[in-house]
């Protein structure tokens, strides 16, 4: 388990217990620091206290990350801790403090050949920016709806728009391959899963609730199942654009109605018309599960983790 603790004094002198013994100097700020000059390191440490945390696994200190509140990091890890997964683990968490430090933007610099913080960078989602043999990265930190929300409607909305915007996050920068294959023995591929929510928000709220007529509201009837398959002229770009639109025509709807209103049309005479509050949670329970789904198929994909 990894855990950040904020740097404190006895955390510096950890800090550079670990980056004399097992550490290679070049890697260890100050820039050009080396082990014989102890007070430097520890002068340079208490002067970012507020923006240093130490990586904890385990209760053992295996390195330290940064995050200053422009959403500056940087990141050092013991020899001793290296392949193991600590750097991206500590970058999650890094990402997981942004929003208490009001951090929506996460950036950090660093070089074409150090491989391993590019990796790292990538499995968090970062979106790389090559210029020579510079790297600039950034990562948009997904934040939930304020939690000082209390209208139920607000909250409620807010929520599902968080989910609709994470659906897109996960298959922002898969392979176009990937989003067609499947890693999993019940066989969909994220592309298809997209399709089916967009096919899940036309039916729940333009088909059902405002009653639209929509001649197959679940896909090509001509297709078991029409809304999970990835059909011939489904490219990436018409299935995210269709899965766009119907989010925007479901906000409109919603914004029309009120919370207490029946659904237009309804295939159950023994059940009550379900309300506009009932429709949508149904909704977002949907995407709660689903955003999980994606979750582990882009991580099995190409090691992208988090939200």
């Amino acid at each position: 388990m990894i855990l950040l603790r904020r740097v404190d004094d006895g955390a510096v002198e950890r800090l550079l217990g670990l980056a004399v013994a097992d550490t290679d100097p070049g890697d260890v700020m100050p820039p050009g620091w080396t082990v014989d000059r102890p007070d430097e390191f520890r002068e340079f440490y208490r002067g970012f206290q507020d923006d240093a945390y130490e990586i904890v696994e385990d209760d053992r200190t295996v390195g330290m990350v940064r995050l200053s509140a422009k959403g500056e990091t940087g990141i050092w890890v013991a020899r001793c801790a290296r392949g193991n997964g600590v750097g991206l683990a500590a970058l999650r968490r890094v990402v997981e403090e942004a929003p208490r430090r009001g951090v929506t933007t996460i950036v950090a610099d660093t070089t074409t050949d150090n491989v391993a913080a590019m990796t790292i960078l990538r499995k968090a989602g970062a979106t790389l920016d090559v210029d020579g043999t510079r790297v600039f990265a950034r990562i948009t930190v997904p934040a939930e709806p304020s939690p000082d929300l209390a209208d139920s409607r607000e909250l409620l909305l807010a929520y599902l728009d968080f989910y609709r915007d994470t659906v897109l996050r996960k298959i922002d920068g898969m392979a176009e391959d990937e989003l067609r294959t499947s890693r999993l023995p019940t066989g969909w591929a994220p592309l298809a899963l997209v399709k089916h929510l967009a096919h899940v928000e036309l039916r729940w709220l333009r088909w059902c609730f405002r009653g639209e007529e929509i001649a197959h509201p679940r896909g090509n009837p001509d297709v078991d199942r029409a809304e999970w398959v990835l059909e011939p002229g489904d490219t990436v770009e018409s299935v995210r654009g269709f899965y766009i639109e119907q989010c925007a025509r479901s906000r409109e709807i919603a914004a029309e109605a009120a919370l207490t209103d029946r659904a237009a049309r309804w295939d159950l005479p023994e059940v009550p018309r379900a309300t506009l509050a009932w429709i949508l949670f149904h909704l977002l329970q949907e995407y709660a599960r689903h955003a999980g789904h994606l979750d582990v198929a882009r991580e099995l994909s190409d090691g992208v983790v988090g939200t």
